[in-house]
């Protein structure tokens, strides 16, 4: 976890594009609670330009409504995961977790960066076998959350987030480390 410590967040997110996406994470996570997600078109506008959903009306439809029933009976990433793949025969693992993520803030979200970041590869498989090497790669990624935010490197770089944005003081660890991974990337 060393590469962290080079890490100037003030610096990567005081650029104003970088700096609209965490506003853009504020108003989704602000807006949820308060959206019918299967209706309220801002809502998914907002959501699919921030998490960059490219699918057709009817896979988002599937989506939302597994996200506003979300909101009552509490999936974990298995369930979304495969009803996913039952209702639009995709194995969506990002989105699923995006979903997931939204549901609550402290599950981490799975997406390309991530998986590089981690040293971790995408299952090539089909079907069943991997559904089962996702979910296992899942586990993997939260095992891997739950290792470094219990870290003294990570704590510090969360308490240099805060003080560089103390509006998003409210955003939670696993989503600080996760514009952390994000970061790494450019």
């Amino acid at each position: 976890m060393g590469e962290f410590i080079s890490l100037d967040i003030k610096t990567f997110f005081g650029n104003p594009k970088k700096k609209r996406l965490i506003d853009k994470y504020a108003e989704i996570i602000q807006t949820f609670s308060l959206s019918n997600t299967t209706t309220n078109r801002d809502f998914q506008r907002n959501f699919n330009g921030f998490y960059r959903v490219r699918r057709n009306v009817d896979w988002q439809h599937v989506y939302y409504d597994i996200m506003e029933r979300g909101k009552t009976i509490q999936p974990n990433f298995e369930s979304v995961l495969r009803e996913l793949y039952k209702k639009t025969g995709r194995v969506e693992a990002s989105f699923a977790s995006k979903l997931l993520h939204t549901l609550n803030n402290d599950s981490p979200i799975w997406d390309k960066y991530v998986l590089q970041n981690l040293g971790l590869k995408i299952p090539i498989c089909n079907g069943e076998k991997k559904i089962q090497n996702t979910i296992f790669l899942y586990q993997q990624i939260v095992q891997w959350y739950e290792k470094a935010l219990s870290t003294v490197e990570i704590g510090q770089k969360l308490l240099e987030f805060d003080e560089a944005f103390p509006e998003y003081k409210w955003f939670s660890k696993t989503k600080k480390l996760d514009f952390l991974l994000w970061q790494m990337r450019d």
